[in-house]
């Protein structure tokens, strides 16, 4: 259900572009590359299947999802590391999650991970 909403504000996005640009072709032609936070989605299955559903009838219908799932990450004020979390690291349900810095083991937010990331329209 999370993927669905999210992926209901895609889509309405991205027709109300395509509605600006007169003539473009949608459908087979269309690929969309999507990045989301793994924080905002549960599972990149659902969210394909929500994208299709959403799709149906719409210019949408035939085209192209290319998914990525970026990682959220830790960065340490402390001793200054930065990189990705894995999976299941922290709770998504947490508005200002902390996790251990894997390299001092102090208390650093999480960033990143939350969201649509960015949507790019390429036809082929």
């Amino acid at each position: 259900m999370h993927e669905y909403s999210l992926m209901e504000n895609v889509v309405a996005t991205i027709l109300a572009e395509l509605q600006k640009t007169a003539g473009c072709p949608g459908g087979p032609y269309l690929t969309i590359d999507l990045k989301v936070g793994a924080l905002a989605v549960h599972s990149a299955e659902a969210t394909r299947q929500a994208y299709q559903v959403l799709a149906k009838g719409t210019i949408l219908e035939e085209s192209r999802l290319h998914l990525t799932i970026e990682p959220a990450a830790v960065s340490c004020p402390r001793c200054g590391f930065q990189g990705p979390l894995p999976a299941g690291a922290v709770d998504p349900h947490d508005a200002s999650p902390l996790t251990q810095c894997p390299g001092c083991g102090a208390a650093a937010p999480v960033t990143g991970g939350r969201g649509v990331e960015s949507i790019e329209l390429r036809w082929d």
